[in-house]
């Protein structure tokens, strides 16, 4: 099976799982996501922190929830391979095994495990790894500069699973939100690399990093706001240091959303009366604060819309349906179809894993993992 050309990391919610269904084919062939599932309720969520008692008060309820979670991101990927990790609702055995686990084995997706799981969860994804043939993943949260504590923990994992053996085990490290200059991602990812690539014959390595800003514009009808792109920067300087190691590194990022999008639950109820217009350009996230409410709102957000289709990176509306939403937004008339919070966080995807995607195929040598000589 050809391995992804792009991973980026999606919460399993519908305006993402829309958007990776309106790929165009040959670009959702060569995307791969790694799907995170979202509480179904209870408090705000932090990826890798386990509370001490489960959250969900209704484990039947959550079980059938996840079934329909599982066969949507199933109908989805239809048959491209994807990850898929459900850290947030793996508080107890039950709701996971029955709503997940015992789902994916006719699917393209690969279960996700790490070194903050409790052992059935791993256990449960080498099975199932086993079972399928899918191989699973295993995702390293890089907060810091990783050491020889972390890489031993990462050994463990590897026994733990009963490597080496004829499951193929892919390695995902996620620097996490990455978004000032000053990060040390670079540093930390080719660290990681020198401590764990020798721990694995690994199928796949990816590196994800998300820059999309959590703090957004302040005032409506202002120009947009840039957001620099440094998880793309950071990809970047580890890619050409290929010297130290020998690894192919892929590429993911969280798409036109911060990282937390998964950690908030499904089912959070009305949001602020405010959500964003986004872009992607080359080195930038262009930003727009839109009303959700209020007189004449979708006036207001038709030219605001406007403003990044007549931005000189705007790539017109033949490039992805993101475009042509946008398009149609700006220069549309009434109320329909000038979107709300979620529209726009559907086409900010559409857009961006397309363009995305676009700049990675153009890199040399990135398709076959062989860099040109002297770079």
């Amino acid at each position: 099976m050809v391995e992804p050309l792009y991973v980026p990391v999606l919460p399993m919610k519908q305006n993402a799982l829309g958007a990776y269904a309106s790929l165009a084919r040959s670009v959702r062939a060569r995307t791969s996501p790694l799907w995170t599932i979202a509480p179904r309720t209870g408090p705000l969520r932090s990826l890798g922190h386990r509370p001490a008692t489960p959250v969900d008060p209704d484990p039947a309820a959550l079980t059938e929830w996840l079934r329909g979670k599982v066969t949507d991101v199933m109908r989805a990927q239809q048959a491209v391979p994807a990850w898929l990790d459900a850290f947030h609702v793996e508080d107890e055995p039950g709701p996971v095994t029955a709503g997940v686990w015992a789902l994916l084995a006719d699917s393209p997706l690969r279960p996700v495990t790490g070194i903050e799981r409790a052992e059935w969860q791993t256990t449960a994804c080498a099975e199932l790894a086993r079972a399928s043939g899918n191989g699973l993943g295993i995702r390293v949260l890089l907060t810091g500069l990783p050491d020889e504590r972390r890489a031993h923990a990462v050994q463990v994992l590897l026994d733990r699973i009963g490597t080496p053996s004829s499951i193929a085990v892919d390695l995902l490290l996620d620097l996490g939100a990455v978004t000032d200059e000053h990060h040390l991602a670079d540093k930390w990812a080719r660290r990681a690399l020198e401590l764990f690539g020798p721990l694995h014959q690994w199928r796949t390595v990816v590196m994800m990093a998300g820059a999309f800003p959590r703090n957004l514009p302040e005032s409506f009808h202002a120009p947009p706001e840039e957001a620099h792109r440094f998880d793309w920067d950071a990809w970047h300087m580890v890619r050409h240091a290929r010297a130290e190691h020998p690894l192919h590194v892929t590429y993911g990022d969280y798409g036109a959303h911060h990282t937390g999008g998964a950690d908030q639950p499904s089912d959070g109820g009305g949001g602020p009366p405010w959500g964003v217009l986004r872009y992607t350009t080359e080195r930038t996230f262009l930003l727009i604060k839109a009303p959700t409410k209020g007189r004449d709102r979708s006036v207001v957000v038709r030219s605001l819309a406007r403003q990044l289709v007549e931005a000189p990176d705007f790539r017109g509306p033949l490039a992805s349906d993101g475009e042509r939403w946008l398009r149609d937004c700006a220069y549309g008339g009434g109320g329909p179809g000038s979107g709300n919070p979620a529209k726009w966080t559907w086409a900010g995807h559409i857009q961006h894993m397309t363009y995305v995607l676009r700049e990675l195929r153009r890199l040399p040598g990135y398709a076959t993992g062989v860099l040109p000589a002297g770079d």
